[in-house]
């Protein structure tokens, strides 16, 4: 059973089904994350996360507790309520937990856009509204957590950044708030090569089982990047007649040319 049918965005005769495709990998893939080494998936995958304004999403020294909290319903003071895809929340020493809030897409675009409210409304724009305000104790985790940063994170299948509709959105929420904003970004399909590396080097047989089971996803659904073409080492049994041209060509059933000769003579008469 997955995170997505324990959540209800599957029902229960899977009619709505096709609609929550994108529900239902976001609980596939991260899902199976929370069962391996955070080392060998998550960080990784977050780490190829760029923002709007090109900065790097930087993870902090030493993760020593990953957090989860998948569809949680967000309705905070003074902001329009919202449901992002998950919370993770990367608990390091000192008592501090980095938040990052993941909106993921596989086919369909934003549920929402601006309006005429005070409020950003527009979907990234509100999930950042209220990312600005949650607490841990809003998310069922320890209270006593001291957040020492928050971020977006946006998963799409595309090869390249969304920015136009990344930029409509942080203009909404900078407009709105009178503060800036700033948007991560990375796609569904930079996790096949990170996957592929680290199942060379896991020695966990669970984690190996895991992580196949991800890989093995993301190819059937065709979330791979294109790199390159490998060498050829395999050598064609081609006909010599192809590897080296002739250079001299030969009719041997030809008879030899034969010399026609004319003789003319001239009569009396003028005639020939």
């Amino acid at each position: 059973m997955t995170i997505a049918e324990i959540r209800g965005k599957i029902s229960q005769t899977g009619q709505n089904l096709s609609e929550r495709m994108e529900d239902l990998l976001t609980s596939d893939i991260l899902g199976c994350m929370r069962y391996v080494p955070p080392q060998s998936a998550l960080i990784p995958f977050l780490q190829t996360a760029r923002s709007l304004h090109g900065n790097i999403l930087m993870i902090p020294g030493k993760v020593l507790r990953v957090h989860w909290s998948f569809w949680p319903w967000l309705k905070l003071s003074g902001r329009i309520p919202c449901e992002p895809d998950v919370i993770i929340g990367l608990e390091t020493e000192d008592n501090h937990i980095h938040l990052i809030l993941i909106e993921a897409k596989y086919y369909s675009g934003l549920s929402s856009e601006e309006n005429e409210r005070a409020e950003p409304n527009d979907q990234l724009a509100r999930e950042l509204d209220n990312l600005d305000a949650v607490s841990t104790a809003a998310l069922g985790w320890n209270p006593r957590l001291d957040i020492a940063s928050r971020k977006l994170l946006f998963i799409t299948q595309h090869m390249g950044m969304p920015r136009k509709l990344i930029a409509q959105s942080l203009a909404e929420y900078q407009r709105k708030r009178n503060k800036q904003g700033d948007i991560y970004w990375t796609s569904w399909r930079f996790l096949q090569p990170i996957l592929e590396e680290n199942l060379k080097q896991e020695n966990s047989s669970q984690s190996i089982a895991v992580m196949k089971d991800m890989l093995q996803l993301v190819l059937r659904k065709g979330l791979s990047v294109f790199r390159g073409i490998d060498t050829i080492t395999t050598r064609f049994n081609i006909p010599q007649f192809y590897i080296i041209p002739r250079r001299v060509y030969a009719w041997s059933m030809i008879p030899a040319p034969i010399r026609v000769t004319f003789k003319y003579e001239v009569r009396e008469n003028g005639s020939k």
